[in-house]
């Protein structure tokens, strides 16, 4: 396992923790111009996950349904410019199991979103005071695929996720 698939610690703080596609973000600290970066909400652990820091949530724990919604901007670019990749504010959309991993465009106060990813999801375990899940599939999105221009076709796995959001 990659240092941005496994668990990080035995409890991860409060958010959404991603390594996104340990490979992709491998390239791109190998660019000469390579520049990743994380501000007003979100932050690179030590493991190299992104971490979203909590917000609002809508989420019904018995009927597994509703909104998680993370703050946060995190930015990958190089080549001088021509590759530019901005994960905004994240939300993720429960229903039936699935969840859908949307991203904000940066239009009509963060309510105009982009679906990037498709999670498998089971039910959170409750930890603490707080529901978690662990090591949750991702797969990118049509749109997900579009974001990342075409580097990853639609459905091809990312890395896994965690969440931690207060019960």
């Amino acid at each position: 396992m990659s240092p941005a698939t496994a668990l990080p610690d035995p409890l991860p703080p409060l958010g959404l923790s991603w390594g996104i596609k340990r490979s992709f973000i491998d390239y791109i600290n190998s660019l000469p111009d390579g520049a990743v970066s994380a501000v007003n909400g979100a932050a690179i652990d030590e493991a190299g996950l992104f971490r979203f820091a909590p917000d609002a949530a809508d989420y019904d724990a018995v009927r597994g349904t509703g909104i998680l919604r993370f703050r946060g901007d995190v930015r990958l670019a190089g080549h001088h410019g021509m590759m530019f990749v901005r994960l905004l504010d994240p939300w993720i959309a429960f229903t039936g199991g699935r969840g859908i991993l949307s991203i904000s465009t940066g239009d009509d106060g963060g309510q105009d979103r982009t679906a990037v990813a498709i999670l498998r999801a089971g039910a959170p375990r409750d930890v603490g005071g707080s529901l978690f899940w662990e090591h949750v599939d991702v797969v990118i999105s049509p749109e997900g695929s579009e974001l990342f221009d075409g580097q990853y076709a639609a459905g091809q796995p990312m890395d896994p996720l965690f969440i931690r959001v207060a019960a």
